[in-house]
């Protein structure tokens, strides 16, 4: 087989358009002896870290980029039009660079879409490998407007910029412009000594996944697959071919295969530090520092502040709560979170100062008398035997979390105030992801094929909402089954039936008559088992608001929701990161 790296990629990341899921790509990759894998998204980084992780677990090297848009001016919010360039990263400064262009694209450029311009790009070119893209490349479409001149200029400057890390980018995916612009490539990359790579501009695993894809783009655009005027890719050969298909594809110009294990072969750094178990290793000097009014260390001020609260407390302290107290020092400040203490005691001081209702305290943490003395929490909890290893021992991996309930109408306040003490640029709202759940994949396949919306609703409403669509089929039971029959352990056949037995008790007996039955739904159910779960649009996490100690755009990309500044990595990657995860939990009732 001829080897080959597909370096322009789009996973379930690219909202919507992309349908190569991450889980799915990994799989593809290991079962067909490929050693590399690459992101290459549509504006954005959301699916970095994850495609990472995975990546690793399986043994696999990846590569960390993005599908920019570029414009003249990013800060002109009067054109819409815009050019695709590939970046990728080729070391940790280069991935660095890569999250600050696209937290830049999000918060000062988006306008449609998030948008870099040449500048800012020149000036965040270390560590850089850049492909000139696809159709919607700058390149591209000034060698199909017949200003050959200006391409040459445009591709001399991306050399300038980037050295010999600038590729030509060449693709045919039976369109009749990629056949018409291959030739002027070619004769421009040879002019100014640039080195040609192969690409194919992959948005679905295999060639049957096409009509897939297809949906997804008419569920985004809201319209019907036998529209003959909505926007569609004009062949199936968008798929994630084989070397020996690309090599056949340009047989003429083998080296423009080849620079693809070259350019793979350029990424000598991992963008992310990831432990043997394909983890993220976590980075401590991005937890926030509290710096104490009387000079003292975080470690004597939270001690002192502790002493103070158990007086004010108790009135005089036994010997029992002087004990528990000493105790749970010792475990904060041998574990270094003295300094989160006293962060979440700061806002919290601040909110009852200034008249904002706070609640009294919930979850484990709450077991805490350190937090209960210094009024992070109103509740005692030695009278209820509360255990505060359960909150925080030295065993535990991730960060201490205190849930905190404040007042609906006034904790923005609050949060307004984190903003303040730590810095705009260092706090930060958490992005999640909306998916295609299984009645609204039901829902959605339905209505871009047309099947009467009696049909759909007909099958929905026999769906509890909750189980998954190959679920509901039974599509996992025989599997489970086997394992059952040829587990020996005794204790873990016990845990397998059980499994099994939810299986078959979640499997729809009145679904899977229609699917057999009806050939119209099981169209639809086929296509929505093939979607489901994938993202279907970004929104803000409900509490979760990140603390870093340095420059968030710096360390993870920024995202927008509205006139709303996000993270790109949900609160679980952020948290795993090293970053602190604040929970400001609103409540009608304060």
């Amino acid at each position: 087989m001829t080897d080959f790296i597909h370096l322009h990629l789009h996973t379930e990341y690219s909202l919507l358009d992309g349908a190569c899921k991450i889980d799915n790509l990994i799989n593809h990759c290991k079962t067909n002896g490929i050693d590399t894998v690459c992101i290459t998204d549509h504006g954005n980084m959301y699916g970095t870290l994850q495609l990472a992780e995975k990546a690793a677990i399986a043994g696999l090297k990846y590569i960390i980029g993005c599908e920019f848009y570029v414009t003249k001016d990013m800060k002109d919010k009067s054109s819409n039009t815009a050019e695709h360039l590939i970046l990728l990263a080729k070391n940790r400064k280069g991935y660095i660079n890569l999250v600050q262009l696209d937290s830049m694209a999000f918060v000062d450029g988006f306008y449609y879409k998030p948008k870099i311009d040449y500048k800012v790009l020149k000036e965040h070119s270390e560590g850089v490998i850049c492909l000139s893209a696809c159709l919607a490349g700058g390149i591209p479409r000034r060698l199909l407007a017949g200003d050959y001149e200006g391409a040459k200029k445009l591709a001399l400057g991306l050399k300038d910029t980037f050295k010999d890390d600038f590729y030509i980018e060449i693709q045919d995916h039976g369109i009749e412009e990629e056949k018409r612009v291959l030739p002027l490539l070619i004769k421009l990359a040879g002019e100014i000594g640039a080195e040609l790579v192969a690409t194919n501009d992959v948005h679905y695993l295999s060639k049957e996944d096409a009509e897939m894809q297809d949906v997804l783009m008419c569920i985004q655009m809201k319209k019907q697959l036998d529209d003959p005027k909505r926007m569609k890719f004009s062949t199936n050969e968008f798929y994630f071919k084989t070397g020996d298909e690309m090599a056949a594809l340009f047989p003429n110009h083998p080296q423009a295969i080849s620079n693809t294990r070259v350019i793979a072969d350029k990424v000598t750094e991992p963008a992310f530090n990831l432990n043997a178990k394909g983890y993220p290793i976590k980075d401590n000097s991005l937890i926030p520092t509290y710096t104490p009014p009387d000079g003292s260390t975080a470690e004597q001020y939270l001690r002192r502040l502790t002493a103070e609260g158990l007086k004010r407390r108790y009135g005089t302290p036994t010997q029992r709560e002087l004990d528990r107290a000493e105790y749970e020092l010792g475990i904060i400040c041998g574990m270094g979170y003295a300094d989160y203490y006293l962060v979440v005691w700061d806002f919290i001081n601040w909110s009852k100062e200034n008249g904002i209702p706070v609640g009294p305290g919930r979850g484990s943490g709450v077991s805490s008398i350190v937090a209960y003395s210094i009024g992070i929490t109103d509740v005692e909890p030695l009278q209820y035997d509360l255990l505060f290893e359960r909150f925080l021992n030295p065993d535990r991996v991730s960060m201490p979390d205190f849930d905190i309930d404040f007042c609906t109408d006034r904790r923005e306040e609050t949060i307004e105030y984190v903003r303040r003490k730590y810095g705009r640029e260092n706090v930060c709202q958490i992005v999640t992801f909306g998916t295609m759940a299984a009645k609204n994949s039901i829902k959605d396949v339905g209505r871009v094929m047309r099947v009467p919306y009696s049909e759909t609703d007909r099958l929905t409403k026999i769906m509890d909402g909750k189980t998954s669509i190959s679920d509901l089929l039974g599509r996992r039971i025989a599997g489970a089954k086997k394992k059952f029959q040829d587990e020996t352990d005794e204790d873990k056949k016990a845990e397998l039936e059980g499994k099994l037995n939810e299986l078959k008790a979640a499997r729809n007996a009145e679904f899977c008559e229609i699917y057999e039955t009806d050939d119209a739904l099981r169209r639809v159910i086929d296509m929505a088992l093939k979607i489901e779960g994938m993202p279907r649009q970004t929104g803000i996490h409900a509490a979760g608001v990140v603390i870093c100690q340095k420059r968030i755009a710096d360390n993870v990309p920024l995202s927008r929701n509205g006139e709303d500044v996000t993270t790109q990595f949900v609160a679980k990657e952020i948290e795993s990161l090293g970053m602190l995860k604040m929970d400001f939990l609103a409540l009608v009732t304060l």
